[in-house]
Formats: structure tokens, C-alpha cells, sequence
């Protein structure tokens, strides 16, 4: 009787086991495929399109990031759903997530580098600031924890709050109802974020205008030299462009000069700085916007007798639905003398 009764204990265990293991795994797979396999396969083709580049520490910290979640996925779901095990090892996964969405969307950031992303190319290099997004994340990674804080409490108590007893609706469903609103909008959000910014474009004009300011005719030291660029702004996307802010710098990169003394190569001859524009509008494109340029008065008189190719280093900082953007890029024209 002893040996039946343990091989039937035996045998029943076993038929459960199979539930068991898929039940887990399935949890298991589902957490490593949101925080390991679709981020990599998200930068992968951000990367390969030349979109956006991603730090090789800022990867591998996410991956171990991702491999912790998937770990304490795996022991979560070891224990029954409505166990006190189980909702408190799902409460602290949901602070975790939080911390994981807070670092990939660079909350973390307090020096202007920490955790954003970057755009590079040949002749560009951006930095975006993601904070605003990274907070919202955080935010609706807390209202989960709420769903989690209440399912214990009840686990605790051996009763359910209830919204509306007449209904039945309990409160802990509109904790988790209400995070996966927030994470949905949110992600729809960035994915306009994403093609809207495919649709941004700036361009610096070969063209200038210059004005002369002749000072005393018979000398040349006191002359002053105010070049005007032109640029473009192709903005198709869906979202206006706010606060932009320029600073550029001119330098030469060959020049006439035989002696190299009043207009030198690989010289900084101008710049002008903190020049605002208050808004560059969604769906528009501006031609000609203007960008005074002040020479340094040195190097006036090579302006006036060398010609020369130059290269414009600008700098712009601006804000695109809220997020910061940092972007660096370098033009290049040629100068005509004036006599």
C-alpha cells in the first residue's frame, strides 16, 4: 500500500511537471524577448540604417540588465499566481522595470552623456536627450507596482478591494489597466518620434552675401568683413521644431597665402554665437534662413587680397517634442577675394 501510494504521488507530480516547465519557460521566454531580443534587434536595424549608433557599454549594460529580468522572471512564476511569494517578487520586477526603462531612456543622465543616444554620420554627429520619456517610463512602471502592492495586501488580508462592490471591479486592475495605457501611448509615441525624425533635414547653402565696411580709404586695418550664410530646413514630420539655438564657427582649410601669414590654413577666422530662432514648423520647408557671420578682424585684410576654401563648424541645440537634441555638423564654401 506504502509503495502504490508513493508511485501514485510520483506519477501525478510528473503529469503536472510538463505544465509546469512550459508555464515558467513561456514567462521566461516572453521577459527575454521584451528586454533582450527586441532591444538588440531594434538597435541592430537603427545601426545598419545609419539612424542611430549605440554605445558598445550602453549595449552590454542593457543585456545584463535584460538577463537579471529574465532570471527573476523565471523564479516569479516558480510560485502559484496568487501566492505571497509570488506578488512580492512581481512588485519588486516591476520597480526593476522601471529602473531598466529609466536607464535605457537615459533618466540616469546627469552630465549630458550618460545613457543617450547618438546619430553619426560623415559629416554629422547628434546627441539625443530622452529624460522627458525615460520619466514617463518610470511612471508607469510605478502604477504596475501599485497592482503588485495591492495584490499582496489582499493575499495578506484573504480579501479583495473592491471599486465597486456591486460590480466587482477590483481596484488592483485599474493599477495594471492604467500602466499598460501609459506604456502603449508611449510607445506609439516614440514610433511617431522615429518616422517624423526621418523626415528632418538641414542644409547649408554654398552660397553667401558679405557687406564691406570700408573704414579709412587709404588703409585696411580697420575694415570690417559681415558674411551672411543661407540654410534649409526641411521639416516634413509631425512635429515642429522649438528653441533652436546656433553657434558656428568659420575656419579656413587651404588658402591662397603664399607666406601664410594674414590668412593662414586650418585657422579660425569667424564665428557668431547663441544666434535663436524660436521655431522651425512641422510639415514646412524654410529656404534662405539667414546666419550672420562675424570675421575676426585679423584676418580681414587675407579675406580681402587671398581666396580661400572654407569650412563652417555649427553646432545647434534645440528641442523636438520635448526631447533635447545636441547636433554637430560641418559645411564647406568657397571665398572669393575682394580685390
Amino acid at each position: 500500500m506504502k509503495f502504490e501510494f508513493f508511485f501514485i504521488i510520483q506519477v501525478q507530480g510528473f503529469e503536472r511537471m510538463p505544465h509546469f516547465y512550459k508555464k515558467t519557460l513561456l514567462y521566461a521566454g516572453t521577459t527575454c524577448g521584451i528586454y533582450i531580443i527586441f532591444p538588440l534587434a531594434l538597435f541592430s536595424i537603427l545601426s545598419n540604417l545609419h539612424i542611430i549608433q549605440f554605445r558598445s557599454h550602453f549595449i552590454v549594460t542593457m543585456m545584463v540588465f535584460g538577463t537579471i529580468a529574465v532570471i527573476i522572471s523565471f523564479y516569479k512564476n516558480i510560485f502559484a499566481s496568487d501566492s505571497l511569494t509570488h506578488n512580492l517578487i512581481g512588485l519588486g520586477t516591476a520597480f526593476y522595470s522601471g529602473i531598466y526603462l529609466f536607464y535605457i531612456f537615459g533618466g540616469f543622465n546627469t552630465n549630458g552623456t550618460f545613457g543617450n543616444y547618438s546619430i553619426q554620420s560623415e559629416n554629422l554627429d547628434a546627441l539625443l536627450g530622452l529624460q522627458n520619456i525615460a520619466w514617463l517610463m518610470l511612471l508607469a512602471a510605478l502604477i504596475n507596482a501599485g497592482y503588485y502592492g495591492l495584490k499582496c495586501l489582499e493575499v495578506r488580508r484573504r480579501r479583495e478591494f473592491l471599486l465597486s462592490p456591486k460590480l466587482q471591479i477590483r481596484i488592483r486592475y485599474f493599477f495594471r489597466e492604467s500602466a499598460l495605457i501609459v506604456y502603449c501611448v508611449l510607445l506609439i509615441f516614440i514610433l511617431s518620434i522615429i518616422l517624423s525624425g526621418l523626415r528632418l533635414s538641414f542644409q547649408m547653402q554654398q552660397k553667401y552675401d558679405y557687406a564691406w565696411d570700408i573704414g579709412n580709404p587709404l588703409f585696411y586695418n580697420d575694415d570690417r568683413i559681415l558674411i551672411t550664410a543661407f540654410f534649409n530646413v526641411y521639416n516634413l514630420g509631425w512635429y515642429s521644431i522649438q528653441d533652436i539655438s546656433l553657434t558656428v564657427e568659420i575656419y579656413t582649410v587651404n588658402t591662397s597665402d603664399p607666406l601664410q601669414l594674414v590668412l593662414p590654413d586650418n585657422t579660425k577666422i569667424g564665428q557668431i554665437s547663441n544666434v535663436h530662432y524660436a521655431e522651425f514648423p512641422a510639415s514646412q520647408t524654410l529656404y534662405n534662413v539667414t546666419l550672420p557671420l562675424e570675421i575676426i578682424p585679423d584676418y580681414v585684410l587675407g579675406l580681402i587680397f587671398h581666396n580661400a576654401s572654407i569650412s563652417l563648424r555649427i553646432s545647434l541645440t534645440c528641442y523636438y517634442t520635448g526631447i533635447s537634441i545636441t547636433l554637430h555638423t560641418t559645411a564647406y564654401t568657397r571665398w572669393s577675394n575682394l580685390i
